[in-house]
């Protein structure tokens, strides 16, 4: 086959762009994904976020007819900035490490346009193409293994050379014939007791290589509603995703920090002060973390999660103003603040949570606020 653009060629551009990993694979279909997709979709383990057509996930043809070729980048967001990051004074809770710097998504959807455009100088004429950083119906870590960017490991995440797994994915679809890189080498954790596994709180790594989403912390953190009581004693401080499984991976712990400053953390984003949070708007919300990964959910998420972590941090402190949130128009937010207020002082404010018990209307808020009358609880 005659290719447009060779392959060392593409390299060198990923270079001066700043992109830390890049590599092409064709646009042929991933027949090798569908059977794991619709095994995942049959057990019940999808998260709802991912794109429902599997046909268009597995064949860019079936949106995008004239596709030749796909080119895959990753770029590191774990800086040196990153270590021994400090909270700042107050109580804090905590986002996952890819939330601490600017949205990636922005970051890389500039690369991806540089990167096309950089394309067509190339060959000289207008190009097709369609970018994607999480939001495409492709499986970009399918795309990433078979571009060669990395391999994918047993916490099923991409797991690069050099950055290990601290690494953001994209991918460029486009009508020009690019010289395809070798398939990134099969998974490299034989030599591991599942590390990733043992350490997940929700065992949500069911199997090595696969994963039920609706119990992974990061989806779980994402959730609309009331999150399930099982789960809540495991968020810890958490307000926004989970690092546990690559903290836990023996191929990070070498792994070369990036150099993208858009990813140095913003101490505020990295650990935001859980009761000021409590007292933002939505509009306030979208003005102070708007450039974040976490701010796409909006305020309502985030301040159940912040209820959350302080009924884990078992927080005197926040009890005057959780007794506020009993009033909440929102319904998760008060059922949410009843069990919080149980965790941290349930005598000092049983009375509150009877007294809200008997106006609530919600089923799932009057169920959580049944403790304050219960029998057994005034027996103790």
């Amino acid at each position: 086959m005659r290719y447009e653009i060779d392959n060392e060629t593409i390299q060198r551009i990923g270079e001066e762009l700043g992109i830390d990993g890049i590599g092409v694979t064709t646009a042929e279909p991933f027949a090798e994904t569908a059977e794991h997709l619709q095994m995942y979709h049959e057990m019940g383990h999808a998260s709802g976020f991912e794109h429902d057509v599997i046909e268009e996930r597995i064949d860019p043809r079936t949106w995008f007819p004239a596709a030749q070729s796909i080119i895959a980048i990753a770029i590191a967001y774990r800086t040196e900035k990153h270590v021994g990051q400090k909270k700042p004074e107050g109580l804090r809770g905590q986002m996952s490490v890819y939330a601490w710097g600017m949205d990636y998504h922005l970051v890389l959807k500039a690369k991806l346009e540089e990167l096309a455009r950089r394309l067509e100088q190339e060959v000289g004429r207008p190009i097709e193409v369609h970018n994607s950083v999480d939001t495409g119906p492709l499986v970009d870590r399918a795309v990433a293994q078979r571009a060669g960017i990395g391999w994918i490991g047993k916490n099923c995440s991409v797991i690069t050379e050099k950055h290990g797994s601290w690494v953001f994915l994209g991918q460029l679809v486009t009508d020009v014939a690019i010289e395809p890189n070798e398939p990134a080498p099969p998974p490299q954790c034989a030599d591991c007791p599942d590390l990733c596994m043992k350490a997940c709180p929700t065992k949500a790594l069911v199997h090595p290589f696969q994963t039920d989403s609706s119990k992974c912390l990061s989806y779980i953190t994402q959730m609309k509603g009331m999150i399930p009581v099982e789960y809540r004693a495991k968020l810890g401080r958490r307000l926004w995703g989970c690092d546990t499984c690559q903290v836990a991976c023996p191929k990070n712990r070498e792994a070369a920090f990036g150099t993208t400053v858009e990813f140095d953390p913003e101490p505020e984003y990295a650990f935001p002060d859980l009761l000021k949070l409590l007292d933002l708007s939505n509009r306030q919300f979208r003005k102070e973390y708007g450039a974040s990964a976490a701010a796409w959910r909006g305020v309502r998420v985030m301040q159940r999660n912040a209820v959350i972590a302080l009924g884990n941090m078992k927080e005197q402190r926040a009890v005057p103003r959780l007794l506020e949130l009993l009033q909440d128009d929102r319904a998760d937010i008060r059922g949410t603040t009843a069990w919080a207020l149980r965790k941290i002082d349930a005598d000092a404010t049983r009375d509150a949570v009877a007294q809200a018990h008997k106006k609530e209307q919600d089923p799932e808020a009057k169920a959580e606020m049944a403790w304050a009358v219960s029998k057994e609880m005034f027996a103790q």
